[in-house]
């Protein structure tokens, strides 16, 4: 019969070998895209260029200046505020104020 000193460092070797070995006990499986996947992500990333980046963006922004503009109305935020809102698709990012964009 183990004692509980002898099952407590068990436990705790356990625990610092999975520790140390977690990465590479996962790393015979790598997600690696094909060709194929890598082409279709390039080609559904936002860009002005690129079919209808250009629209989204336009929609991104109208969205957060009616947001910011709905909460400078209700006092939330100071007249001359403004937000950094990101594109969720290319990651390219813009400061809108109560006027527009920058």
């Amino acid at each position: 019969m183990k004692t509980r000193r002898e099952l407590l460092l068990g436990l705790v070797a356990g625990a610092a070998g999975f520790g140390l070995l977690s990465d590479r006990a996962i790393a015979w499986y790598v997600d690696e895209m094909t060709p194929e996947q890598a082409a279709a992500l390039s080609a559904s990333a936002c860009r002005v260029t690129a079919g209808t980046a250009l629209e989204d963006h336009v929609a991104l922004i109208a969205a957060t200046r009616h947001t910011l503009l709905q909460r400078i109305a209700n006092g939330a935020l100071p007249a001359g505020s403004s937000e950094q809102v990101g594109c969720p698709l290319c990651g390219c990012t813009f400061t809108v104020i109560a006027d527009g964009a920058r």
